[in-house]
């Protein structure tokens, strides 16, 4: 079973959801650096296996979103070259 599959359906290329302005500015957003520096910072324990429950669950929080974070930009990417090449 695909966990993503509505995900996936959601941000088909061929069927977007986004608009122009909308899938530039995803492509472009910036990283949150704080956000980054937990993520390293939490790595760094998990890696020692010195993660508490609740930082671990925040760990597997952060990876999650950041996965989450990097397909939306994909998917906008794509889009964009879509909308180029039409």
């Amino acid at each position: 079973m695909n966990v993503f599959s509505e995900l996936e359906q959601a941000l088909d290329p061929s069927a977007p959801i986004f608009t122009i302005e909308g899938a530039r500015r995803l492509v472009n957003m910036p990283a949150n650096a704080e956000k980054l520096s937990r993520m390293e910072e939490l790595a760094d324990k998990a890696n020692e296996d010195l993660l508490t429950p609740g930082e671990r669950s925040e760990y597997e929080g952060l990876i999650y979103a950041g996965k989450l974070m990097s397909i939306l930009r994909l998917k906008a990417g794509v889009f964009l070259q879509n909308f180029k090449a039409a």
